[in-house]
């Protein structure tokens, strides 16, 4: 046959490898726990003891309701515990007095009966005045809302002197740290993710969607795959736990996720500029030791960045056109003006020595 011109090329060697499997998602942050904090009884709003939107830790005294008419409860309570416990002290001295008298008539016995009759029944009433004062104290605490976590208030929706019915909101609190980053995958990626969950290598790297700060990311455990699929989206939802030390996550932030589902072995990795789609599938063009060009028909994984993992149709150690693909045909002479055998991922600089030899 006739001479076929020479096309010039940049090769680079195809290479055994992996690549970690990822997708992305968008989704928001989730609070692990928000409350709307209420009073359990009626009473009125005696003082406010923080501002809207502080930052409370958990046991914080927030809202304090009036007190008075409790503590005044709780003072003749106390009082009337006092009055019992003389009565009883009483009681029990009389009892001994009884006991040491030695003589053991019938009109003894009788007033021995009684004293014994006299200390259990003033004991009695200890009993009654200590379970009085316990409901005191409950109802004391009743008037007090307090942080249930470490979290940050909304804003307080009363002010003092307000009347709060039994279960009122008064202030919602929300946690901050850690917070939940919730997204969704297609339904096609639950096997890969269920299964790289029980592997330990289901990871994700979060950052809020509109932060220029690339500081601001994050990444964290799976703490949770959800066991339906929505049907109408196709998707399932996922939750992952972030620390949220530097307080960059908000509830309801968006964000952009990356997840890492272990990786995919036994992949021939080449660049991604040497794999052409076609209308069925993709090639790559392969330099044989004769220096001519075969289009090989491959099947490609999938891609992460610059670099394709290759499942079928190519061997490590192949040599494949980087650059310069647009003249080759099956059986193609070539010349080879940059060869690159360092690790794949590096076609933009052989891209750049090509130029320079031109």
């Amino acid at each position: 046959g006739h001479m076929r011109n020479t096309v010039t090329v940049n090769t680079t060697m195809a290479k055994a490898g992996s690549l970690p499997v990822t997708r992305t998602s968008l989704g928001t942050i989730v609070p692990v726990a928000s409350t709307a904090l209420s009073g359990p009884a009626s009473g009125t709003v005696a003082q406010i003891l923080v501002k809207d939107g502080a930052e409370v830790s958990a046991g914080t005294l927030l809202v304090q309701l009036d007190d008075r008419t409790i503590n005044a409860n709780i003072a003749r309570d106390t009082a009337l515990l006092a009055k019992d416990q003389a009565a009883l002290d009483e009681a029990n001295t009389n009892l001994k007095r009884v006991e040491a008298l030695s003589n053991d008539g019938a009109e003894t016995r009788q007033q021995y009966d009684d004293a014994v009759a006299a200390a259990k029944q003033a004991e009695a009433a200890i009993g009654v005045d200590n379970a009085a004062l316990a409901v005191d104290k409950v109802a004391l605490t009743q008037t007090q809302i307090r942080a249930p976590f470490d979290g940050k208030l909304g804003v307080i929706l009363l002010s003092p002197g307000a009347y709060v019915a039994p279960g009122e909101d008064i202030v919602t609190l929300t946690q901050m740290k850690p917070v939940y980053a919730e997204f969704t995958l297609p339904e096609t990626d639950l096997d890969l993710a269920r299964q790289a969950l029980l592997d330990g290598q289901l990871n994700v790297s979060i950052s809020p969607t509109l932060s220029q700060d690339k500081t601001a990311g994050e990444t964290g455990p799976i703490v949770f795959i959800d066991n339906a699929v929505d049907a109408p989206s196709g998707t399932f939802k996922m939750r992952a736990r972030l620390e949220n030390s530097g307080g960059n996550f908000w509830p309801g932030q968006s964000l952009s996720v990356t997840v890492t589902a272990g990786e995919q072995k036994d992949l021939v990795l080449v660049p991604s500029v040497s794999v052409q789609p076609q209308s069925d599938g993709s090639v790559c063009y392969v330099v044989k030791a004769d220096k001519t060009v075969e289009v090989r028909t491959v099947k490609v994984a999938f891609a992460v960045g610059d670099m394709t993992g290759i499942a079928d149709g190519l061997k490590a150690g192949e040599i494949v056109v980087t650059e310069g693909q647009a003249g080759l045909v099956e059986g193609t002479p070539v010349k080879v003006v940059v060869a690159s055998v360092e690790t794949p991922g590096t076609a933009a600089e052989s891209g750049a020595k090509a130029g320079a030899v031109e």
